[in-house]
Order: structure tokens, then sequence, then C-alpha cells
């Protein structure tokens, strides 16, 4: 049978009566639904088939406001959710009412409803409308629908429909941030905003600060911005993700980032090294070498060197390289010297002038004879013992030595003569000599036995003024030795002791000897120049006669520091041989025997050199090679790049013992040797004697150091 409208509505009207009057309603889920669901308003029969005709209903006419609620039933603001209350418990299956003009207030409903999880259960629905707890939305369709209609109702309807159709729409236009939303969602009557990751707010307008939690999870730095962050790394690293940092290897990676110098990665960074003694370059990519000399860093002079540097101290002065390597210290003997003097000795040699040592002058009112006696002990070959007599062109004798024997060189008025006669006397031994005119002929004795015997026409003695006047003079003659018969070297290392002149001791002179100690022989000596640790000899010569110099030396030191032999030329020594008890290549401390060019060592050896004891050093140079032998052994070469050979064929100037002033980074020793010290040369040995020059102090024949067991 079908129904009228009319009867429709009479049987819903009914229906919600009964609902009125009952207390309570049981109903299933289905039955709940189909209840709930209100049915349209239509003027025609096939209008229950529309859903909201917008042409129809409000467009084509103006709507009330609550026409407009029944066409646009979609939309949030003509529904009540229920259950939201907190006294009230939330459906699980939504269930919506429509209120209408007509409707009778429900005061009391509930739903039974038969679910799974909760069977039986029953779900209170009711109250008026003015009187809902729920959530109520806000009343904004109605206005808008007016405003479209106000716009468009006399225009296009096609624009109407527009505006009207997009006024449920919450997203249109779109409420969200642009930047920060992924999209809008309708709410059907609110809107919500998906937001970018970075962002947030209702409509994804504020940007999240992911640096202020945790810094972002970043390793180093953390910088936020727009919708999102940025993890960035210190400098030495590099990121290997977006949040972690890795140390930068950049010896490896960075292709020459040192340089020359060598490359130490870091945590985070590097660093470039250079050896001890150089500073790194940053804008070369060089190791620069620091001039240590910037600073004072030694006591007297300091050298730079590539990467290092070397202090000196002047060894003429007596001092020598401390342990530090930076102080000066004195030199110290490493064996202590016999240094006793006899104060009734007489030393020849004390005048490397050849100057005699002592002058005297006897008068007599008488004539008497020639006499002269005394001990004698040399090591010397050559030199003149005395002279006496007038002057050059009268009488005159000289008892010298040469060779090693006496030799009697006399001039008697027109006659000059020369004798040499005896045994060598230069054995270092006391021997006595004497010397005696004896009627016409001149008797000479060694140790009491005659050795020669030469026959005079004169007299010694000159006759001035009715006074018989001769001159003495030992050590040396009046005149320049060229006067002399034959030629000899007047100077003579030798001593003399117990002497009479003219059968007389002459008083004066043991007096003054007394007062000055130069003038005094040590008691005891050896064979040997000796250097006592001031001074020099000096040869005007250069052995330079081939490309190849051999130099033997036999030395006994008392010291450790001290040069033996050196070519001088200028301010320069480009060889040189010395004893040190450091060296300064090695850095090694003990007692050397160096050979140098220039400051450069290129041989040494290590020997135990003060030990009372002989050492034979033999050394050949020839160019820039060096062979060093000491007491059979052969010495270390050392390895030298680019040392400026020996010319031997250029002029130099040969020190024994020490050197002039010259420039004391000239050489790696300085000091003046203290000790015993034969030299020769090409096979020729050097006699300190033909020196050109000597310091008196320096002996050329005989050395008071002398072992212990002597």
């Amino acid at each position: 049978m079908t129904l009228t409208p009319g009867e429709l509505l009479s049987g819903s009207m009914l229906i919600l009566l009964l609902v009125a009057s009952t207390s309570e309603l049981s109903l299933s889920p289905e039955e709940a639904n189909q209840f709930l669901r209100r049915h349209r308003r239509a003027n025609q029969v096939f209008e229950e088939t529309k859903q909201g005709h917008l042409e129809r209903e409000c467009v084509e006419e103006q709507c009330s406001k609550e026409e407009a609620r029944e066409v646009f039933e979609n939309d949030p603001e003509t529904i009540i959710l229920v259950g939201t209350t907190k006294r009230q418990e939330q459906c699980k299956y939504p269930v919506y009412l429509r209120y209408s003009k007509s409707a009778v207030p429900v005061t009391d409903l509930h739903i039974n409803i038969d679910s799974r999880e909760d069977p039986g259960r029953r779900i209170p629905v009711g109250g008026s409308r003015s009187e809902d707890p729920g959530r109520r939305i806000p009343d904004y369709f109605y206005p808008k629908y007016l405003a479209c209609w106000e716009k468009f109702a006399s225009k296009k309807k096609e624009d109407l429909v527009t505006c009207v159709h997009n006024i449920p729409d919450q997203c249109s236009p779109n409420p969200c941030h642009h930047i920060g939303t992924v999209r809008c969602e309708d709410k059907k009557g609110e809107f919500h905003c998906h937001c970018f990751t970075g962002w947030t707010g209702l409509r994804c307008e504020k940007d999240v600060d992911e640096c202020s939690k945790e810094n972002g999870n970043c390793d180093h730095e953390c910088r936020n911005s727009v919708g999102s962050y940025h993890c960035s790394c210190n400098k030495g690293y590099w990121r290997s993700d977006r949040h972690h940092c890795v140390d930068v290897d950049e010896c490896v990676d960075v292709l020459g980032v040192c340089g020359s110098a060598e490359c130490r990665n870091l945590i985070g960074s590097y660093e470039c090294l250079c050896g001890v003694g150089y500073v790194y370059n940053n804008e070369t990519k060089t190791c620069d070498d620091v001039d240590e000399c910037e600073s004072p860093v030694c006591e007297e002079q300091c050298v730079n060197t590539p990467g290092s540097f070397r202090c000196y101290c002047d060894g003429r002065q007596g001092k020598k390289l401390g342990p530090d390597l930076s102080s000066c210290e004195r030199i110290k003997p490493c064996l202590e010297l016999n240094m006793r003097r006899n104060a009734r000795s007489l030393y020849l040699g004390r005048m490397f002038s050849g100057v005699p040592v002592v002058k005297l002058r006897f008068r007599r009112l008488i004539q008497t004879g020639f006499t002269a006696e005394f001990d004698l002990r040399t090591y010397d070959t050559e030199g003149v013992i005395f002279f006496a007599g007038g002057h050059l062109n009268s009488s005159w004798i000289v008892l010298a030595i040469h060779h090693g024997k006496l030799e009697l060189q006399l001039k008697y008025g027109a006659v000059s003569r020369v004798t040499s006669s005896g045994p060598v006397v230069n054995d270092g031994q006391w021997h006595k000599i004497s010397v005696e005119e004896q009627g016409r002929s001149l008797v000479i004795k060694i140790d009491k036995e005659a050795v020669m015997k030469i026959a005079v026409n004169g007299d010694l003695f000159t006759l001035r003024k009715g006074i018989h006047e001769l001159n003495l003079t030992v050590g040396g003659v009046p005149f320049k030795e060229d006067g002399l018969l034959n030629k000899v070297n007047p100077r003579l290392d030798a001593c003399m002791k117990e002497w009479h002149w003219l059968t007389d001791e002459d008083t004066s002179i043991q007096e003054t000897i007394l007062h000055n100690e130069r003038m005094q022989c040590f008691s005891i000596e050896d064979h040997g120049s000796f250097f006592p640790g001031h001074g020099f000899a000096y040869f005007n010569h250069s052995h330079g006669d081939t490309q190849v110099l051999s130099v033997q030396l036999t030395v006994r030191p008392a010291s450790t520091s001290g040069v033996l032999f050196a070519l001088v030329r200028q301010d320069t020594v480009p060889l040189s041989i010395s004893i040190t008890d450091y060296h300064s290549g090695t850095k090694q401390w003990a007692e050397y025997i160096l050979v140098s060019f220039g400051n450069v060592i290129v041989a040494s050896a290590a020997v135990q050199l003060c030990d009372w004891e002989t050492h034979t050093v033999n050394v050949t140079v020839s160019g820039n090679s060096s062979r060093l032998e000491v007491d059979g052994q052969l010495g270390l070469t050392e390895s030298v790049e680019n040392v400026e050979p020996v010319d031997l064929l250029s002029s130099y100037s040969t020190f024994i013992g020490g050197l002039p002033d010259v420039s004391l980074v000239s050489t790696p020793v300085s000091a003046f040797f203290t000790g015993c010290l034969d030299v020769t040369v090409n096979g020729r040995q050097l006699d300190m004697d033909e020196a050109q020059h000597k310091h008196n102090d320096v002996r050329s024949h005989a050395c008071p150091l002398v072992g212990p067991h002597q």
C-alpha cells in the first residue's frame, strides 16, 4: 500500500510520541541506525531521490535559514554530535540526531547496542538542543549564503552556484600557511592543516626549531632554517651523513698540504712538522732554518748552522766549550806538568830573537888568558853557547853546537878558522865543557877530555886606555848572525849551570836569575818541543811542493784541547789537526784527534791521549780527501758533502801549537796546545828555532813533561 506524505508524517509523529512516553528502548545497532535516519523533505514524489538539489531549492529561489540547513544536510553546522560530555560515553558507533522545528524534545533516551566488545550495553542519548552539552560548531553558513545571493543572484546562475557550493569547504580559501602545509583537510565545519616536517601550529605557520632539542642530533653545529635545519661540521671535519661528522685526514686528502714539511693528522686539524732547528713557513710551505744566534744561546760566539747552531769559546783565552754546549769553562791540564825549575841554572833559549841572554864585560889591569867552564845540557842540534872577544873586527871566538857537536869559530887578527870535533853533546845529558887559552893555543875539553886544541896568534882581550877589556855574551852573539864564519842559527835551547868565567863565578848573573824565573831551566826535561798552553810557532811556508801533504806528529799532550798543526791563509784555516774532548759532528764527548777542512771535520779518531805515553799521528791530505792514523790505527773518515778541497799549491802559513787572530768559527778548535810535540812535514822535521816567529815560552827542543816512572 502506498502512503501519502501526510500519512508518513503522522507515522513519524506516532513513533516519536511512543519514544517520549517510554522510559527505555532497546534497539540493535542496525535498528538504531534505521530509526535515527532523517527523511528528506520533498515537494514531489520523485524529489525523495534528490540529495539537496541546489538549483531547485536555494538557487532558483532564496532559502530561509532552516531551509538552507536541510538542503546542505552534510554541513556539520546542521548536526550535533552526541555523547561528548565527560559523564557520557562515546559511542563506538557514531549516532547523529537531526533537529527540526517540530521535533519533540527527547528528555531521556537510551539505546541498547549489542556489540561484540560489550554485549547489551546501554548508551544514553538525549537532551534538548538548547541543553546539549556537546561541542557546537559556529553558525557560519547562512550569512555566507546570503552574501553569495546578494552578489550573484542578479548575475549568472553559474557564478552563484559556484559561490554557494564552496561555502561548506573549509579549505577554500586555504586557511593554512602556504609554505608549511602539505595539504588542507576539510573537516566539515572546521579544517585541519597537515604540516610539512619542520612546521607546526594550527595553520602550520610556526617554524619548528629543531636545534633547540638535543642540538638537532647534530655532532657539531646545528643551524635552524625556515621549515628545516642544517647540521654543519667544524673545520677539519666532513659530514658523513645528515648529522654526523668525521675527521678529515688532510695529510692524505689534500695533496701537498704541508709542502716539503712532514704532515701529521690531528683530530679536526693537522700540523706541518719540521725538524729541530727549523720552523714551518705557511706561505712557502717549506721548513725555514731558525737563526738561534739571534737570541743569547751562547756565552761567547754563536754560529748558526742549517737546523742548528754551534757555540764557540775562545781557546786562545784558555777556554773551551762546557758540557751544556753553550757556556765556556777553563781548560784544565789532564796531566800534572813537572814545572819545577832550577834557580841556579840559566836557560839559553829564552830570547827567540837570538839576542844573548847574558852580556858581561871584563876589565883587567894586567893581561890574562881566557878561561871558561860550565855544565851544559841540551837536545838542540844547533846554536851559540857563548861569544868572547872584543868586537866583530877584532879577535873573538864563538863556541857553538852544530849538528850536535861542539864547533869553534875564531878570528885572531887576520886569521879566521872553524873547527868542530868531539862527541855529540845534544843527548840531553849534562856535560862539563871548558875552554882555556894555554899559551898560543886554545884547548877545548868535554867532560875533562880535550877534544880540540887550536893554535892561535893573538889576544882575545883588547887594550884600551891601559885597560884590558873582554866582552862575553851567553846564548847569542853581539852582532848579526851573518857575521859568523860559518852560518849557524844562534838560537840554542840549552841549559847551563856551574859556570865560571875567567876562573871566577859571576855573582851578578846569579842574582839576576834568582829574580827571573823565565831565565831558569826546568829541573827535569825530556826531548821534544814544549808548548805551555799559550803561544805558537809560525813558519812562513806551506810545504805545497806537491799535491800530497804528509804530516807526522809525535805528541804527548797535557790537556785535551789544542791545535797541533794548521795551514792558515788570511782569515781562514783550510787545514787543521787538533785534539779535543768533544766531537761537534757526532756530539760525542771523548778524547779525539780531529782533521778539519775549515770548520768541517773530515776525519777523526777516538783515542786515550792523556796517559803519559807518546802517540804518533799520521795525516795524509790530497785534494778533498784525507787519511788519519793514530798509533797505527786507521781513523774514521767522516761523510761530508760539498767540502772545499785543500789547494796545496797555494801559499799558506804553517802554525804549530796554536792559531793567530783568526775567526773562532774558522776551525773546530782554537785553543793553544799544552804538551810535548814534534812535527815532521813531508819527511822534514820542523825545528822551532827556525820558525819565522815563536813565543819565548815555547821550548824548541826540551819538554818538562815526564811520566811518573821518571
